[in-house]
């Protein structure tokens, strides 16, 4: 038996169509997918070193994740209706 899904006329007023925050969430989703590749990029130096080179290491990466998202997410309007 299938199910059909129907929508009312009068649409509720707790619910609508656009995603709250839907820059900052699709801008999220791009470090999501771009975080875990640069971290598996230094996994071997990152257990090699110490606190000091850590430090540095740390900084490294997240300018290579930012420069990622960036380019990544250089298509999406921060104006855009999500």
């Amino acid at each position: 038996m299938a199910r059909t899904l129907t929508r009312s006329a009068k649409p509720d007023a707790d619910t609508n169509d656009f995603v709250a925050g839907g820059y900052e969430r699709a801008i999220h989703g791009i470090e999501a997918e771009v975080r875990p590749i640069i971290e598996q990029n230094y996994a071997d130096e990152w257990t090699a070193s110490g606190i000091v080179k850590r430090w540095f290491l740390l900084r490294r990466m997240e300018r290579e994740i930012a420069e990622l998202v960036a380019e990544r997410s250089r298509h999406i309007s921060p104006n855009s209706l999500f």
